[in-house]
């Protein structure tokens, strides 16, 4: 199949501004120190994710070491917003909090250690969203590094408390009691909205190598995980489009959960235009008298009644006959057949 090549823009303005939170945050991020340089008692430490980490997921984990009777209660931030907590016995050696969510780009966790209200400890740890659905979170800054938690060094902090030895754990369903992967992500399932069949089910083994290097790692490329259940009906079609093309169906798919249809990571419209930003800067399609061009979002969708218009309403996202995947379309009959779709002609 033809790649479609034109998969690395971004909306002028939309990036610009992202651009500019990206550059203040890290600016603020440069002026507080590693998390684990930070001055302090030592009372209380980050285990995970360490200071300068760059995660490829929206929701993170944070594992927090203290010192005995250091302190009765913790506060957290990210992104200088206070994270709601219950009320929660602060005794043990080490404490963990899943499903803290993350914006695409830079992000800084805080942790605020407490003791009979006042403050024992303040630690800081800058964490980097990557992401390819926008140019300025597709790239980690200097000095930040891939983190991967599931390793020995940081999992024997957990062992007492956490089974983290997944060799005879279940490829298929799993009951959630029973399975190692619940207690750190379990909040996948209240999250969203919209949970993918294997997670709601926790057969996270059937995505992730039980046996791999690093530990856990999801099979890539993705098609071959996604092909398992979901049919491939693309790869015959003439033109594939750029993430189809490459079997990284989890570049447009979260493959655990979302709150948008079809699991995308975001509306379909600011999915397309990530990429495509030329769209969005001038007329599409046709000008007509007003001088706009074809909508293509914030509008009816008069082919599926009850949704709103998208770029997927005219588009295949994945492949299809004529080299911009139009909709249903052979690629053989005059374009103007596919317009009469919805314009009477």
């Amino acid at each position: 199949m033809d790649i479609d090549l034109r998969q690395r823009a971004w909306r002028g303005i939309a990036a610009g501004m992202r651009s500019l939170l990206l550059l203040v945050a890290l600016a603020a991020f440069s002026s507080t120190g590693s998390a684990g340089a930070d001055s302090g008692t030592g009372q209380i430490s980050i285990v995970s994710p360490p200071d300068r980490s760059v995660l490829e997921t929206p929701l993170a984990s944070l594992v927090v070491r203290l010192q005995s009777g250091s302190v009765d209660e913790l506060q957290l931030f990210v992104n200088k917003r206070r994270v709601s907590l219950p009320k929660r016995d602060y005794s043990h050696y080490t404490v963990c909090f899943d499903g803290l969510g993350l914006m695409s780009g830079a992000n800084e966790i805080k942790v605020v250690g407490m003791k009979g209200g006042k403050k024992v400890e303040e630690l800081k740890s800058r964490v980097f969203y990557r992401s390819d659905l926008f140019a300025d979170a597709s790239s980690a800054p200097d000095g930040f590094t891939r983190y991967q938690y599931h390793g020995y060094q940081t999992e024997k902090v957990c062992m007492p408390c956490h089974q983290l030895d997944f060799t005879a754990a279940s490829e298929g369903e799993t009951p959630a009691a029973s399975s190692p992967c619940y207690q750190c992500h379990k909040k996948m399932l209240s999250t969203y909205a919209n949970v993918h069949g294997p997670a709601a089910v926790w057969a996270c083994l059937s995505c992730h190598n039980k046996k791999g290097t690093p530990k856990l790692v999801a099979v890539k490329p993705d098609s071959k995980s996604c092909f398992g259940c979901h049919e491939d009906i693309w790869s015959p079609m003439k033109y594939g489009h750029g993430p189809t093309a490459a079997g990284s169906c989890a570049t447009c798919h979260d493959p655990h959960a979302s709150n948008y249809r079809y699991f995308l990571r975001t509306s379909a419209g600011d999915l397309c235009l990530g990429c495509h930003e030329e769209i969005a800067t001038k007329p599409h399609v046709i000008v007509g008298f007003s001088n706009a061009g074809h909508p293509v979002r914030r509008t009816p969708d008069p082919y599926h009644p009850g949704r709103e218009f998208t770029c997927v309403s005219c588009h295949n996202p994945h492949a299809g006959s004529s080299p911009v995947f139009l909709q249903n379309y052979d690629g053989v009959a005059p374009a103007s057949d596919f317009c009469k779709k919805c314009h009477g002609m």
